[in-house]
């Protein structure tokens, strides 16, 4: 192992994480992260590939992450809804589908790309599950900000012309 390419990707991935926390982007430490390392990677020699290992730890502390994200409180209003939300995952699955036979087949990505990038699941989640399917997860991720970016943007402009809620 060379310290000096662990030190140096290392440091990359937590000055990108801290900068796009300072820019309050979506995802903000494993964008930035990301985008740190990526630099590095493309301007020098000098990153340091983590080994299959350290990828099944850094995989379960994502894991660990989304499991502390399920609540009584959320599967009480699954319950409640349970038949409108089946319909809501049905059709995100399908647009998603579609999207993906449309970027298969008219932009000339591969097949597991094309369904990673247009599925419809968060960030941080395609981005593990791109990395461990070994697809363009750069290309994934971006699709995914520039979905999310404009979500947020667009719902936070929507909720401004909707008012408060009741």
């Amino acid at each position: 192992m060379n310290l000096a390419s662990l030190a140096t990707t290392l440091v990359a991935a937590l000055a990108g994480a801290a900068l796009a926390t300072l820019l309050k982007l979506p995802a903000a430490p494993l964008l930035g992260a990301m985008v740190g390392v990526a630099v590095v990677k493309l301007s020098s020699s000098l990153t340091f590939e983590i080994p299959r290992v350290g990828q099944w730890v850094v995989y379960c502390a994502v894991g660990w992450l989304l499991g502390q994200t399920v609540t009584r409180g959320a599967l009480s209003a699954l319950k409640d809804h349970a038949v409108a939300v089946v319909v809501c995952v049905v059709l995100f699955l399908v647009f998603g589908l579609a999207l993906a036979w449309g970027l298969w087949r008219f932009t000339g990505l591969d097949v597991h790309t094309a369904l990673l990038a247009t599925a419809p699941g968060g960030i941080a989640q395609m981005g593990a599950l791109s990395a461990a399917a070994n697809v363009n997860a750069p290309l994934v991720l971006c699709v995914h900000v520039l979905r999310i970016t404009s979500v947020i943007v667009l719902m936070s402009l929507g909720l401004k012309l909707l008012g408060e809620r009741p």
